[in-house]
């Protein structure tokens, strides 16, 4: 995959991606099912502005509501030092950082361990979700469509 391509969903298959599996409660879920997940809202696409490590998910407007990777070395003391020295990850994490309401931000960092400051992103408005930690995938899907909902004029979502 190259730098700055774009990969629309148009109901065919996503293109591969790390087979990293992260544990969440009984289930377990990987780079490809939450990019599909992501891309089953209407118009959704993959970008990859920051190269093929990291997937960037936007709206129909070009918008981003999720970006998803897996933590390198550097991320992990990136995190510890700038986000969360607490944080309890390590090197080859699965991340998802999505778009937050202001008065859930604090709600959702003091109920998961694994709900941490946005990585690399405003830490007011982002929460980054470090996979196969206490958050279960139910409230990962939640997380998801509330910050697809965040950056999608009202008009946009009805199909």
């Amino acid at each position: 995959m190259e730098s700055g391509r774009t990969v629309t969903c148009t109901g065919g298959s996503n293109p591969p991606l790390s087979a990293k599996i992260g544990r969440i409660g009984v289930e377990q879920v990987n780079k490809e099912q939450l990019i599909k997940e992501c891309l089953g809202y209407p118009e959704s696409t993959v970008n990859y502005p920051y190269g093929e490590a990291v997937e960037v998910i936007k709206n129909k407007e070009g918008k981003s509501f999720a970006l998803i990777g897996l933590l390198a070395e550097t991320d992990v003391k990136s995190i510890k030092k700038n986000c969360d020295d607490n944080a309890e990850v390590e090197k080859g994490d699965i991340f998802i950082t999505l778009k937050c309401p202001p008065e859930l931000i604090f709600v959702l960092r003091d109920e998961y361990k694994a709900v941490i400051p946005g990585y690399y992103s405003n830490k007011l408005h982002w929460n980054t979700i470090i996979l196969g930690k206490d958050v279960p995938i139910d409230e990962i899907k939640k997380m998801i469509r509330l910050s697809h909902d965040l950056v999608t004029p009202a008009k946009q979502k009805k199909i």
